[in-house]
C-alpha cells in the first residue's frame, strides 16, 4: 500500500515527477559511465598483463641462451628465479629445441602445468619454430606466454637482440624455448575492486546530489505550489490572494503574471458588484416610478383628510370631544402616510446586503400594499400565507426585489386582466427533486409561489428567461434583467427557482429558500420602556425651522433644557460656548456648512465623552454613518414620534 500511495502521489505531484526524472537520468548516466569505465579498466589491465608477460618471456628467452646452449640447469636458475619474483607468475620453464624440459620453477600452492597434454605443447612448439615470435594463449584463470630462445650470429649488441623480434632468420637459430604462465587471479581481483569502487564512490556522491536536487526542485516547485493554493482559494472561497514573488526567473514572472491577473480579477469583481448594486437600485427606482400614480392617489386621499379635519379644528364652535375626534383622524392619516413613506424608502434605498433571520410571511405582508399598486385595476391579487412562520436567513430588501420583479412580470403577462396569486408554505425537498435541477441539498425549504393567469411562456423562450438582457418586450419597454436578477438573488440565498408554464395557460414561479432554526428579532413585541423626561441640557442642531421647533417643544415638555443651532458651524460654536452645560447633542445628518457627522467628529475632539443621536429622513444615511453607529451613536429616522424620541434620549443619557 505504501508503494501504491507513493506512485499515486508521484502522478499528482510535479515536484515528485521532476525529482524522479532527475534521479532516473542520473542513474542511467551513472550506469552508462560505470559500464564504460569498468570495460575500459578491464581492457587496460588485461593489456598491461599481456604486455608484461611478453616482456617477461622475452627477457627470460634472452637470459636463458647460455644455459639452454650448454643445457646447464644451474645457469637457468637465476633467470627463472627472477621471473618468479612477479606476483602474477606461477610457472616458468625452459625447454630444449626438442621439447625436453631443462628446468621448471613453480609456486608451491599452484597446480602443476598441463604436462598431461603433450599434444598441445608439441603443437605450440611447432608454431614457435615456424614463426620465431612470442605467442600467448588465454586459459581458464591464466595466460601462457611462449618465446623461442635464439642464438644469433651477427648482432650488434643486446639492444638488437632484445628489441628486434623480426631479425633476419638467416642470422637466427632457435636453440630452445621458454614458457611463463601468469595467473589472472590478481587481474580479476583488481577488476572486482574497480567494480566495487565504481559503485560505492558514486553512490556516496549521489546522496548529496539527491539532497541538493531535492532542494533545487523544491525551490522551483514551491512558487508553483503557492500559485496552486491561490487558484484553489479563488475556487473555494472566491478570495483573490496574491502570491509572493521571490525571483525574476520564469517561475517569478509566472507568479507576477498571476498577481497581475488577480489584480485584474479583483477590479473586475468590484466593478461587477458595483454594477449589480446599481442595477438593483435602478430596477427599484423603475418600480417606484411605476408606483407613482398609485402613490399620488393615496397621498391625495391622506392629505385631503388631514387638511379637511384641520380646517374643521380652526372653527371656534367645536366642542372638546369633537375636536379630539378630528385630531384622532389627523393622527391616524399621518401615521398611514409615515408608514407608507417608510416602506417606500426601505424598498428603494441603496442598502447593504445584510442576511439575517427573517420571516418570509412578514416580508410579504409589509410589501403587499406596494405590490397591489403595481398591478392593473382589472387584475385580482390574492395572498395566501402559511399558518406557520417561515424563518430563513435572507436579506429582506433582496426578497422584496424578487417579489417586485415577479409581480411586474406577471402584470405584463396579463394585458387583458387576470389573477395574480402569491402563496407561501413549508415543503420538504428530496433527492428526486434535485435530479432535474442539477443537484442540491435535500431538506426543509420555504416556498414562495407567484402564479399568474397570463399568456404563458413558450418552451423555447423558457430556457432563456434567466439569461441577462433576454426580453420579449419591445425596445424601451424592458431591460431583460429582471428575471436574471431574481435568479442571482435566489442563488445567493442558497435557494432554487422552478418555472412551470404553458403558452396561453399562465406561469408559476416557485422559489425555494432553506428554512432556518434561528429566531427572528421582534423589537415590537418587547415591552416598551416607561417614558421619562429629565433636566439635562441638550444641543439640538436642525436646519429645518419647523422640525427644529417641534423637537424643542417635545423635549422642553419633558423638562429638558434646549440650545438650538441652525446649521453645522452654528452647532460647533454653540457647543464651545456651553460645553460645560451640554450633556448630549441631537444632530440632523444633512445640514448646511457642516453635516452632522462632521459636527460630531469636531465636538468629540473637544469632549470625547459627549453623547449624541443622529436624526435623518434620508435612507442612504443608514450606510454613510454605519461606522459611527458601531462606535456608540445611534440614528433615529424621520418622521419622529415624540414617545420614540423621549425614550431614545433617556436611554442614551442613562447609558
Amino acid at each position: 500500500m505504501g508503494l501504491l500511495n507513493l506512485l499515486k502521489y508521484s502522478r499528482g505531484s510535479f515536484s515528485a515527477r521532476v525529482f524522479y526524472l532527475f534521479t532516473v537520468t542520473i542513474i542511467i548516466v551513472y550506469i552508462s559511465f560505470t559500464a564504460f569505465f569498468i570495460y575500459y579498466q578491464c581492457k587496460t589491465l588485461k593489456q598491461n598483463l599481456i604486455y608484461n608477460g611478453k616482456e617477461y618471456v622475452k627477457h627470460l628467452a634472452y637470459s636463458s641462451r647460455l644455459g639452454v646452449f650448454a643445457e646447464n640447469k644451474d645457469l637457468l636458475s637465476g633467470p627463472l628465479e627472477g621471473i618468479m619474483q612477479s606476483e602474477e607468475a606461477i610457472l616458468a620453464q625452459v625447454f630444449t629445441i626438442n621439447g625436453k624440459v631443462l628446468k621448471t620453477l613453480r609456486r608451491m600452492e599452484e597446480a602443476k602445468p598441463d604436462e598431461e597434454y603433450p599434444e598441445a605443447r608439441e603443437r605450440t612448439l611447432r608454431m614457435l619454430r615456424k614463426s620465431g615470435t612470442i605467442l600467448y594463449f588465454e586459459g581458464r584463470g591464466n595466460i601462457e606466454f611462449w618465446a623461442p630462445v635464439i642464438s644469433s650470429k651477427g648482432y650488434s649488441g643486446e639492444e638488437d637482440l632484445f628489441f628486434k623480434e623480426n631479425s633476419s632468420r638467416n642470422n637466427n637459430k632457435i636453440i630452445g624455448f621458454v614458457r611463463i604462465i601468469f595467473t589472472t587471479e590478481l587481474l580479476n581481483k583488481s577488476i572486482k575492486d574497480i567494480f566495487l569502487k565504481s559503485i560505492f564512490i558514486p553512490v556516496i556522491i549521489m546522496i548529496p546530489g539527491w539532497i541538493i536536487a531535492y532542494f533545487i526542485v523544491r525551490g522551483i516547485t514551491k512558487p508553483l505550489g503557492r500559485l496552486t493554493e491561490g487558484v484553489k482559494a479563488i475556487e473555494v472561497t472566491g478570495a483573490f490572494e496574491k502570491v509572493s514573488v521571490d525571483a525574476n526567473d520564469e517561475i517569478g514572472r509566472l507568479a507576477q503574471a498571476f498577481n497581475d491577473m488577480t489584480d485584474s480579477l479583483m477590479k473586475k469583481e468590484a466593478e461587477k458588484q458595483q454594477l449589480e448594486e446599481q442595477l438593483r437600485h435602478a430596477q427599484k427606482m423603475e418600480a417606484v416610478g411605476t408606483l407613482a400614480g398609485g402613490i399620488a392617489h393615496d397621498f391625495n386621499n391622506i392629505i385631503s383628510v388631514i387638511i379637511g379635519y384641520g380646517r374643521l379644528l380652526q372653527k371656534k364652535d367645536n366642542d372638546e370631544e369633537l375636536a379630539s375626534q378630528y385630531l384622532d383622524h389627523i393622527l391616524f392619516c399621518a401615521g398611514r402616510a409615515a408608514a407608507f413613506t417608510q416602506r417606500l424608502l426601505t424598498f428603494s434605498r441603496k442598502q447593504m446586503i445584510n442576511p439575517r433571520p427573517v420571516n418570509l410571511n412578514s416580508i410579504i405582508r409589509n410589501i403587499e400594499g406596494i405590490l397591489t399598486r403595481l398591478i392593473n385595476e382589472d387584475m385580482d391579487f390574492k395572498v395566501e400565507l402559511a399558518n406557520e412562520d417561515l424563518i430563513v436567513i435572507a436579506d429582506s430588501g433582496q426578497i422584496e426585489q424578487v417579489l417586485m420583479n415577479l409581480t411586474t412580470n406577471a402584470r405584463d403577462a396579463m394585458p387583458r386582466g387576470g389573477c395574480l396569486k402569491i402563496t407561501t408554505k413549508s415543503v420538504a425537498l428530496d433527492r428526486q427533486f434535485f435530479i432535474s435541477s442539477g443537484g442540491g441539498r435535500p431538506g426543509r425549504y420555504a416556498m414562495i409561489s407567484v402564479a399568474d393567469t397570463g399568456t404563458g411562456i413558450d418552451k423555447q423562450i423558457k430556457e432563456k428567461i434567466f439569461d441577462p438582457f433576454f426580453t420579449t418586450k419591445e425596445i424601451g419597454e424592458g431591460t431583460g434583467l429582471g428575471l436574471s436578477m431574481v435568479y442571482g438573488i435566489v442563488r445567493q440565498h442558497d435557494g432554487y427557482i422552478d418555472v412551470s408554464s404553458e403558452s396561453g395557460k399562465g406561469t408559476t414561479f416557485k422559489i425555494y429558500i432553506p428554512l432556518s432554526s434561528s429566531v427572528v428579532e421582534d423589537i415590537d413585541s418587547e415591552a416598551a420602556p416607561q417614558i421619562k423626561g429629565g433636566t439635562e441640557t441638550i444641543l439640538v442642531a436642525e436646519d429645518d425651522e419647523n422640525v427644529r421647533e417641534l423637537l424643542t417643544t417635545i423635549l422642553q415638555s419633558y423638562g429638558y433644557k434646549i440650545i438650538e443651532a441652525v446649521n453645522g458651524s452654528d452647532a460647533i460654536e454653540k457647543f464651545i460656548e456651553n460645553k460645560s452645560e451640554i450633556k448630549m447633542i441631537l444632530l440632523d445628518v444633512i445640514m448646511p456648512k457642516k453635516n452632522g457627522r462632521e459636527v460630531y467628529e469636531e465636538i468629540k475632539k473637544i469632549r470625547p465623552d459627549i453623547k449624541g443621536l443622529y436624526i435623518s429622513g434620508h435612507p442612504s444615511d443608514l450606510i454613510n454613518i454605519n461606522g459611527d453607529t458601531k462606535n456608540g451613536i445611534s440614528l433615529l429616522p424621520k418622521p419622529i414620534l415624540p414617545d420614540d424620541l423621549i425614550r431614545k434620549i433617556r436611554e442614551i443619557l442613562d447609558g
